[in-house]
């Protein structure tokens, strides 16, 4: 793996840059590539921030926000910065196949399951966020940190703590919060912007999920499935899931929460929390997925029935192990 150092001199070597994350793109992602457009700027590099997915409207009051693409992008690039990315395959077919032929790629990102792709990889799995990596790269660099910057890195780090409430958040998370705030950035609206504005959709469907809880019968496991149509008939979309995995992970006796959600027909999107123990990107990564230790997530295919019971027990399985390996 590369140094920061190293990873600053293939910044500054760029001409023209394009600035992805991944499909369907949090608050991290967001963030991330933002903030990183506004270094790049900052020390005289041309770059377009583009991805597959549209940006959810919960992040529309984000700095450069307005300037994202997505879609189809095509432009003659010297250098992409991917960040919060496992791999091209998370692009999405046509942004994934756009970024391979891009002589010098920068891969920047805080998740173990990382495939390290790039011509310059930078993996810190014990950063809170990929926003507090670039934050690191902004002091590096000597560039200065903005409150356009701090809104959009505060906004990655928020979001990819739980607001500060996970287990990844560590001292060093704090502190850069600290930094950030120091800018002069208004915390309590952001926060509002973030976690405080749903609209009856959103709250429609949290409502739904609720109802279709389900718990294993040794009571560690829980889970929610959310049908397509269901999506469909709430005029639901992607963003409105968000948080949705964190119900069943709060039931008591609860070790490993999931939400099951379908994309499109026979296509289920898996999210997987664990509360304290279970490494839940060895789960995904059962599956083709990954991500965390306490959060993953992969993609399965088939019934639902059969898709449910396929990550259940094996949810169930590895519980049962790792009791009897402590006993």
């Amino acid at each position: 793996m590369n140094s920061l150092e190293e990873v600053a001199g293939f910044l500054r070597k760029g001409k023209k840059a394009v600035i992805c994350g991944h499909t369907m793109p949090d608050g991290d992602s967001v963030g991330s590539v933002l903030a990183m457009s506004l270094l790049l700027s900052q020390i005289g590099i041309e770059n377009h921030v583009a991805t597959s997915d549209p940006v959810p409207l919960l992040y529309d009051f984000l700095p450069g926000v307005q300037n994202v693409v997505w879609g189809s992008f095509q432009d003659d690039c010297d250098l992409a910065v991917v960040l919060d990315c496992t791999g091209l395959d998370r692009l999405g077919d046509e942004l994934g196949d756009y970024i391979r032929n891009i002589p010098t790629k920068v891969n920047i990102d805080h998740h173990i399951s990382n495939q390290e792709f790039g011509t310059c990889n930078y993996v810190d799995p014990q950063a809170s966020a990929t926003g507090e990596i670039v934050f690191e790269l902004i002091k590096l660099m000597g560039v200065r940190l903005t409150e356009e910057m701090a809104v959009n890195l505060y906004t990655a780090i928020a979001m990819d703590t739980g607001s500060f409430r996970f287990e990844n958040t560590t001292g060093k998370s704090h502190q850069v919060t600290a930094e950030l705030i120091q800018t002069g950035i208004k915390v309590s609206e952001i926060n509002v912007n973030l976690f405080e504005k749903k609209d009856l959709s959103h709250l429609k469907l949290i409502g739904y999920a609720l109802t279709q809880l389900k718990t294993a019968s040794d009571g560690r496991v829980a889970w929610v499935t959310i049908p397509l149509q269901v999506m469909e008939e709430l005029g639901a979309h992607d963003e409105h899931a968000d948080g949705i995995i964190n119900y069943p992970r709060m039931l008591d006796s609860v070790e490993i929460g999931l939400l099951f959600r379908e994309i499109s027909p026979g296509r289920f999107k898996v999210g997987f929390r664990s509360k304290r123990y279970i490494d839940v990107n060895k789960l995904a990564g059962a599956f083709g997925g990954g991500g965390h230790p306490r959060a993953s997530g992969c993609t399965v295919e088939g019934d639902r029935d059969e898709v449910e019971q396929r990550v259940v027990n094996l949810c169930i399985q590895t519980i049962a192990e790792r009791h009897n390996e402590t006993k």
